[in-house]
């Protein structure tokens, strides 16, 4: 009995060890595989009021909106060879890019990045669901594969391993959402002016 018991405590010992290891790579998960982290923070442009977001003859709220509910499902970066990779990030997420018109910035999920300068994003965006004036839900119909923003990005950003690198994308509500031919249309647009490379984490 004792050799039995002294191989479970050597296993149960192992497995206490394994734990601990676990635990202690936690914090620390985003930088695993030589990658570093990427923080995206998102905001409105200043000058993109809702009322602006209505064109056409009719300006009721009926055709005034009070939420834009808008599902990312999937980010690129364009590094400076050519090549658009993949973000790795918790997606889908579904943001009201409506809220961000008040002031408000909203981050999304930490994504990771190999090393490297990047000078482009690319936002897939796979559905929009609309609530107007009068309260009225109507989703718009997405091309396929969804909507394709491509984002320039004014200053590189560089992405090191070890440390997290804050991205801000800006959302142009007055040029993405048309009230044209009795229907809702979405056209998205971002602009990316900021950023700040390599923050310890």
């Amino acid at each position: 009995m004792k050799p039995i018991r002294k191989e479970l405590v050597l296993v149960l010992l192992a497995v206490a060890l394994g734990i601990v290891a676990a635990c202690s790579n936690g914090s620390n998960g985003l930088m695993q595989d030589g990658k570093g982290a990427v923080r995206i923070v998102m905001s409105a442009s200043a000058a993109a009021p809702v009322a602006a977001a209505v064109t056409g003859d009719d300006s009721s709220t009926d055709h005034e909106l009070q939420a834009a509910n808008v599902t990312f499902a999937s980010i690129l970066a364009r590094n400076l060879d050519g090549q658009l990779i993949d973000v790795t990030i918790a997606l889908p997420v579904t943001v009201n890019l409506l809220e961000l018109v008040s002031g408000r910035t909203l981050t999304l999920p930490i994504g990771l990045l190999p090393p490297g300068t990047y000078d482009q994003l690319v936002v897939v965006i796979t559905r929009v669901e609309l609530t107007l004036g009068n309260g009225t839900v109507i989703t718009i119909d997405p091309p396929g594969g969804g909507w394709t923003a491509v984002i320039p990005v004014t200053e590189t950003f560089t992405v090191a391993e070890g440390q997290t690198t804050t991205v801000s994308i800006k959302f142009h509500a007055d040029r993405s959402f048309r009230w044209l031919n009795d229907a809702w249309e979405f056209h998205p647009e971002f602009d990316c002016d900021d950023h700040d490379d390599g923050d310890d984490d």
